[in-house]
């Protein structure tokens, strides 16, 4: 096998395993339940005192104008005007998982 058949199977073989909603629920639980809540509805304990309120990852609504790459932002960047701070301390791996998590929850 050659040097550059071995490193893509190698790459293709972390993305495989970067998705992991399991995963991305450890990450979830950790980093934002608090406020989107135990089942990613947006109801979680701190959400009452947010303005505007968190979004519920169960809706239609929200998966209508959203993709892997707008959420991956709005992680990282957070969302100016909103109580979302950013979560930069979260590595690519984690990111990618939690968004796996948050997919499996799209209606």
């Amino acid at each position: 096998m050659s040097i550059a058949a071995l490193s893509l199977l190698l790459l293709a073989a972390s993305s495989a395993q970067a998705k992991d909603p399991a995963a991305g629920q450890r990450v979830y639980l950790a980093n934002c339940m608090a406020c989107h809540g135990m089942n990613a509805d947006g109801k979680g304990p701190a959400a009452i005192s947010l303005q505007p309120p968190p979004s519920d990852f169960t809706s239609e609504t929200f998966w209508a104008t959203r993709d892997a790459a707008s959420i991956r932002t709005s992680i990282r960047a957070g969302r100016p005007g909103t109580p979302m701070m950013p979560f930069t301390q979260l590595s690519d791996a984690d990111l990618d998982n939690l968004i796996a998590f948050l997919e499996s929850k799209r209606p």
